[in-house]
């Protein structure tokens, strides 16, 4: 079975996509302004991406609740207990890999597969039509039909590049949950340092981002939304573009063995 993917994104959750499509499809296009995302802060993977990582981990993150529990850590930065963190916090800790080695990586082996353009979501239906399987880590919201219809959850967070537990060890993630210390998490992970802030609560020289969430848009129900910010969720990671694509993919090419089965 001859297969056609089109991958819209080049930042890491993009390329990954690409290189799980470069392994099962005979053709694979990524669509994105040419340029790399800069990565900053404590990103990691937690799952290797086969051919592209070493098969032993970078590191050990160690994961670290004050003030409280993780429960009343949500609380304070979601005004719910229920959001799920990115990662799961009741674990002591995780494995990792580097994100930047793997990024420039994928890099190398696949920016010559980009065509230098953002697609436009009126687009995308048809895209959709002409290749077997696309797949979307681009922002959601931007590709989004009726965005005054459908909702984009998120959270405001104001960051700063260091970290601000005193002595904080490395590859160690604090989750704060003392309301009179200002910042909710400090990060230690390679040589990568982070606070996170509430805006309120945040010095001037922080800058804001938004977390994605949850959202309810169901646009394109033939494309694949992956990564964080194409499926719009804070659980969702980088390897998780490469895992996803590929399962999709084998699906795609024992669907009929597989319907065999009675």
């Amino acid at each position: 079975m001859s297969l056609r993917v089109a991958v819209l994104g080049c930042g890491p959750a993009g390329l990954a996509a690409a290189h799980a499509a470069a392994g099962l499809a005979d053709e694979v296009h990524i669509y994105a302004p040419k340029r790399k995302t800069p990565q900053r802060g404590p990103i990691m993977l937690h799952r290797p991406i086969p051919g592209i990582n070493n098969t032993q981990p970078d590191g050990y993150v160690r994961q670290i609740v004050i003030g409280g529990s993780i429960l009343d850590y949500r609380l304070r930065l979601y005004g719910d207990i229920n959001i799920r963190i990115n990662g799961d916090i009741l674990e002591e800790g995780f494995h990792t890999w580097r994100i930047p080695t793997a990024y420039d990586a994928m890099w190398e082996k696949y920016h010559e597969l980009i065509t230098d353009r953002a697609i436009a979501p009126d687009e995308l239906d048809m895209m959709a039509k002409e290749y077997d399987l696309v797949v979307s880590t681009a922002p959601a919201p931007l590709l989004c039909m009726t965005p005054g219809w459908h909702e984009f959850r998120s959270v405001p967070i104001a960051i700063e590049l260091h970290s601000s537990y005193p002595n904080q060890p490395a590859n160690t993630v604090i989750y704060n949950s003392y309301g009179h210390i200002p910042w909710i998490r400090s990060s230690r992970i390679f040589e990568a340092e982070v606070t996170e802030y509430m805006p309120d609560d945040a010095p001037d020289t922080c800058v804001l981002i938004q977390k994605p969430l949850s959202t309810d848009c169901t646009c394109h129900p033939r494309v694949l939304k992956t990564g964080r910010m194409g499926s719009w969720t804070n659980e969702t990671w980088i390897d998780h573009a490469y895992y996803e694509t590929r399962t999709a993919l084998t699906s795609m090419l024992h669907k009929h063995e597989w319907d065999s089965v009675i």
